[in-house]
Formats: C-alpha cells, structure tokens, sequence
C-alpha cells in the first residue's frame, strides 16, 4: 500500500509538473500574444500622438506668424499715424503761415507810400512784431540778389524783360517780392523779372 501511494504521488507530481509545464507554455503564448496587442495598441497611440504633436506645432507656428504680422501691421499703423500727425501739422502751419504774408506784402507797400511820422512808425512797430511772429513760427525769409543767376527752385518768374548791355540771360532783373522758407520747404517763392 504504500508502494501505491508512493507510485500516485509520483504521477500525480508527473502529471502536476507536466500541467504546469503545458500552463506556462500557454501564459507564455498568451503574454506574447497580449504584448503584441499592447505594442500594436503602444505604436497606434504613439503614431496618433506625434501627428497631434505636429498638428498643434504647426497651428502654433501660424498662430506665431500671425502675432508678428499683426504686430509688424500695428507697428506700421502707428508710424504712419505719427507721419500723418506730423505732416497735418506742418501742412496747417503752412497754411497759416502763407495767409499771414499777404498782411507782410501790405505792410510793405504802406511804408512806400507818403506818410506822417506816428504813422511810419507804427506801421514799422507792426513791421516789427510781424517779422518776430514769422521767426517764432520758423518762417525765414529770403530774396535772391538782382543779378543773380534764376533759380526756379526759390523764385517765381513774373515776367521776362529785355536785359541792358553787359547783362547776362537768364539773370534776375529785379525782385518784387520776397520768398519765404518753414524749415526747408519754401511757402511762397520770390517773385522776381528774368531777363530773357
């Protein structure tokens, strides 16, 4: 009898060891065949996530391109603006400037008349405080010389006349009235004869 039970232990831990030989061999086929479904489901995921990555780069990158546009656009808005002030206001200087010379022109050609003294010497007050206003502004004032070569680019030819003996063409005769300049920017030429 206890031969027997010996000889059943010994099958039993024939067949126990041989069991478990055949369930490792199965857990082995199963973890590779589970490993192959978790890598498979490991290479999707990943190749799912680099597109999502590359997506949201590129979305980044544009939207990175559109800020600096939009800020380079900004930029130049403002610019332009601040040229546009800039020139708005010279522009109106100007403006005012050239309606206050006729004042000048008129003041000049009443010191040319016959006066009394008072008179003269307030109209020269006024001279004055007008050739101090026009400096206040800016405003220079110039006159080329009688004689001088014609410049079109600082005075207007009111007139050709016939030269004297020994006058060159093309030279100024006389000066009739004066130019005026705000920084470099002539506002009225001077109006002078050429000789022809």
């Amino acid at each position: 009898m206890a031969e027997e039970s010996v000889e059943k232990v010994e099958i039993d831990t024939a067949e126990d060891a041989a069991e478990t030989t055949e369930q490792a061999e199965n857990t082995d086929k199963l973890s590779d065949k589970k490993a192959k479904k978790v890598l498979k489901q490991y290479i999707a995921d990943n190749k799912a996530l680099t597109e999502e990555n590359l997506k949201l780069k590129s979305e980044a990158e544009e939207l990175k391109n559109d800020y600096l546009r939009a800020r380079a656009d900004c930029e130049n808005v403002r610019k332009r603006k601040a040229e546009e002030v800039r020139a708005a206001y010279s522009d109106g200087k100007t403006d005012a400037v050239e309606k206050l010379l006729f004042i000048g022109d008129s003041l000049d050609w009443a010191l040319k008349m016959e006066l009394d003294e008072k008179t003269r010497e307030g109209i020269e007050k006024l001279v004055k405080k007008y050739h101090e206003t026009l400096e206040s502004l800016g405003v220079k004032e110039f006159s080329p010389e009688e004689g001088s070569e014609f410049d079109p680019n600082s005075a207007a030819a009111v007139m050709q006349v016939d030269g004297d003996e020994g006058e060159k063409s093309g030279s100024i005769k006389q000066i009739f009235g004066r130019g005026y300049k705000l920084g470099d920017k002539v506002i009225r030429y001077a109006q002078v004869s050429v000789i022809k």
